[in-house]
C-alpha cells in the first residue's frame, strides 16, 4: 500500500510537524506448507531483493535515514483470512 493510500485510510496528525514520514501497511496471509505450490509468484519474490518495495510503498531512504532529521516511523498490517462459504 502506497504512503498515500495509507494517509487516505488512515490519517495521522503529529505536531510538530516531522521531516519525514514513512508508513507502512503490509497485508498478509499464512499459508501451510501443503500450499505453497499455490503460490508460485509470491516464492518468486521473495528470492528477489527487497529494495524495489522503496518504488511500491513512496519511502525515501535517503531522507528516512538522516538522522539530522526529525523522523517518525509507523507501521501496521492485516492478517487476511478467507472463507469457504458451502451451501
Amino acid at each position: 500500500m502506497s504512503i498515500a493510500a495509507y494517509e487516505r485510510a488512515a490519517s495521522l496528525i503529529v505536531s510538530p510537524q516531522p521531516d519525514v514520514v514513512t508508513r507502512v501497511c503490509m497485508l498478509f496471509k499464512g499459508t501451510c506448507k501443503e500450499h505453497l505450490a499455490n503460490w508460485p509468484y509470491a516464492q518468486m519474490q521473495a528470492e528477489n531483493d527487497v529494495a524495489w518495495w522503496v518504488d511500491v510503498v513512496g519511502v525515501d531512504p535517503t531522507r528516512a535515514g538522516d538522522v539530522t532529521l526529525f523522523r517518525m516511523g509507523r507501521g501496521g498490517g492485516s492478517h487476511l483470512i478467507f472463507y469457504r462459504i458451502t451451501t
